[in-house]
């Protein structure tokens, strides 16, 4: 009887097993990271297109406000730009940049950043819940109504 190793009789080795639970290990994580890289850009795909709906209504704001109140439209306007720097830093996917970049914004507007911050979390916890919602419903199956005994 010959063994995996290729010697007739002689059973697996330590070492043999070892290194198969490596490289079985080694598979496992590859995929994994695999896995988490493609949800990873998933995710930076919805953050792009929700941040530019946010930076689209940031310039609309900027033009409404601009006749009245040209300093506010500016810094609206401005922020709307610093917004979208960051987030072509995002689709680069060059983290230090992005950090770089999201802290250089809340320096210089340090007011408009809290309420993004405020609206981008509000936007995130109501998809979440949404997410949520829809994971429940899809688990559930209609059952048919039936009415309560002496109704």
């Amino acid at each position: 009887m010959e063994t995996p190793n290729g010697t007739p009789g002689a059973s697996t080795t330590p070492a043999d097993s070892a290194r198969r639970l490596k490289e079985s290990a080694t598979t496992v994580i590859d995929r994994t990271r695999q896995a988490a890289v493609g949800k990873a850009q998933e995710g930076v795909q919805q953050l792009g297109s929700t941040i530019h709906s946010a930076t689209s209504a940031l310039r609309r704001a900027a033009d409404d406000v601009e006749t009245d109140n040209s300093l506010l439209g500016a810094a609206l306007r401005k922020s709307a730009d610093s917004i979208d720097q960051a987030t072509r830093s995002i689709s680069d996917g060059d983290i230090n940049r992005i950090v770089d970049d999201i802290n250089g914004f809340a320096r210089r507007q340090p007011a408009v950043f809290l309420g993004v911050t405020f609206a981008l979390g509000f936007a995130l916890a109501r998809i979440g819940k949404a997410a949520l919602e829809q994971t429940q419903n899809s688990g559930q199956t209609e059952e048919p109504i039936t009415q309560m005994p002496g109704l």
